[in-house]
């Protein structure tokens, strides 16, 4: 299991960068059941990209993976200790034949995933108002309504690192297989993804147009706590918003359901 995991660990490492993250429950338990399951010395090094990638996890996404690491585990405690087998190595051929099949499904795969970041940020920067038009200065005070940032998780920075590292990581190195790529993902529904945008920031700028007048009324008045009170309570507005849109970008974003880790740790041994 804990190969399993620190296999994770390096995956998440290229969907997101080293930061803290702000998790639900569920998600705190899984963070916690990732690293208890690796090397103690890896633990706190890894803890901020394990905490940014699952906050990228929606409710299901983040019950399926605690799933497969409670079976996992379960089978593994149940076993009773085994000698190992001797390692099997792949010849270079082997290698050859595997990494013919899934470089090509991680280059499509990647870039259809940038392909919907890009699309994303296009359409949010077009269909969300500046944030400025709707925030209200007092000296050194400012007062807006949080902007949206719905998570999802991205393309690395450089295809060539999502190749080296699933290469490394996931795909197998005794022997000579076949894999089923059929579900890895390599387009999305734009009509969608744009409907959802528009609809998010629609919402929002409805909010942040009540939300002016009303803080500027209280900063005119003099009231900077009152403002600044007004200003906190009205952060709460954006989650519900947000969250639909969120939803709905995890669903269409090509790698979101890690379709191609499941098929490089799922393939059929050949050789």
């Amino acid at each position: 299991m804990k190969t399993a995991i620190a296999s994770f660990a390096a995956f998440v490492a290229v969907l997101a960068p080293a930061a803290a993250a702000d998790l639900r429950p569920d998600q705190k338990i899984l963070v916690e059941k990732m690293l208890a399951g690796m090397e103690p010395s890896m633990r706190e090094p890894m803890r901020a990209q394990i905490e940014q990638s699952v906050a990228m996890l929606n409710k299901e996404q983040t019950a399926a993976v605690m799933a497969s690491m409670t079976d996992d585990g379960a089978s593994n405690a149940a076993a009773e200790p085994q000698e190992e087998e001797p390692a099997v190595t792949a010849s270079p051929e082997d290698l050859a034949y595997n990494r013919a099949q899934f470089e090509p499904a991680i280059r499509k795969n990647w870039q259809a995933q940038k392909a919907f970041d890009d699309f994303v940020d296009a359409e949010m920067a077009a269909k969300c108002p500046d944030r400025h038009k709707y925030a209200v200065v007092d000296g050194p005070a400012r007062y807006e309504l949080r902007a949206l940032s719905p998570n999802w998780p991205r393309a690395s920075q450089n295809v060539d690192i999502d190749v080296a590292v699933f290469a490394g990581s996931y795909a197998p190195q005794d022997g000579r297989y076949k894999f089923d790529f059929s579900k890895v993902r390599t387009s999305f529904d734009k009509a969608a993804v744009s409907s959802a945008i528009s609809e998010a920031c629609a919402a929002w700028t409805r909010e942040a147009a009540a939300f002016q007048p009303k803080v500027r009324a209280l900063v005119d008045a003099g009231d900077s706590q009152g403002a600044f009170a007004f200003d906190r309570a009205a952060a709460a507005k954006v989650r519900p918003i947000e969250e639909p849109l969120e939803t709905l970008l995890n669903e269409q974003a090509p790698s979101a359901d890690y379709a191609l880790v499941n098929a490089l740790m799922n393939g059929e041994r050949v050789k």
